[in-house]
Parts: C-alpha cells; sequence; structure tokens
C-alpha cells in the first residue's frame, strides 16, 4: 500500500467509500467501504480506472500549460459524493472517494495526505 493511501485510510475524519492504488498499467483496490463492496464490479472499476488514467496522461498538458508542474489533489464535487485523485509519481495516483456533504474537511484531508508525501 502506497504511502498516500495509509495517509487516507489514518485520516481522522470521514471514512472513505473506496481507496485504490492506481500504477501506469494497473491498479489495487487498497479499501472498500462495507455498504458500497456490492456496487461495483470489475468491469466497473477497470473502466473507471481506465478513464481516471487518460485524464492523468492528457491532464498532464493542461498544468504545464497553465504553469503547473506539481498539484495536491485534483477533486471532483458531485452532489453526494466527492473523489480526490493525488498524484504519486508520473501516472501513478491514488483514488479515493467520500460521501460528501457541506462539512466535508477537504482542505484537512489535502493537507494530511501534503504532510504523509513530503515524509516519504
Amino acid at each position: 500500500m502506497s504511502t498516500i493511501a495509509e495517509a487516507i485510510l489514518d485520516f481522522d475524519g470521514p471514512t472513505p467509500r473506496v481507496v485504490a492504488d492506481l500504477r501506469s498499467v494497473s491498479f489495487e483496490i487498497e479499501y472498500v467501504r462495507d455498504d458500497v463492496e456490492d456496487r461495483y464490479s470489475d468491469g466497473d472499476l477497470e473502466e473507471a480506472y481506465q478513464l481516471v488514467m487518460s485524464n492523468q496522461v492528457t491532464g498532464d498538458d493542461f498544468k504545464r500549460l497553465v504553469g503547473r508542474n506539481r498539484y495536491q489533489a485534483q477533486t471532483l464535487f458531485f452532489d453526494d459524493l466527492v473523489v480526490f485523485l493525488f498524484p504519486s509519481d508520473r501516472y501513478d495516483a491514488v483514488f479515493a472517494s467520500y460521501d460528501y456533504g457541506e462539512e466535508f474537511p477537504v482542505n484537512d484531508l489535502v493537507s494530511a495526505v501534503s504532510e504523509a508525501r513530503a515524509t516519504e
């Protein structure tokens, strides 16, 4: 398990729905919350992995365009779900999804992961 995935799972806050280490050619599901485990088939997870990784590759061009080589997290907000992509190495990342509400500690989670990454 990556340092980033460990930091997410050790975070003193909401329990994630799913945490996965995404590598350039494979992925490893590190955690799935019991109440959502049956919602995702292997095919769903593989399709999500392919979509996220294609975004990671094209996202590098965008980051260069706006003058940012390193970012802390990409965050996607939905009605009741928040998804984080924390970059690790080139084309590697950690995916984490949570139930989302106004009180969700976005900055605290990103800070905790950033601190853990800095001690690697």
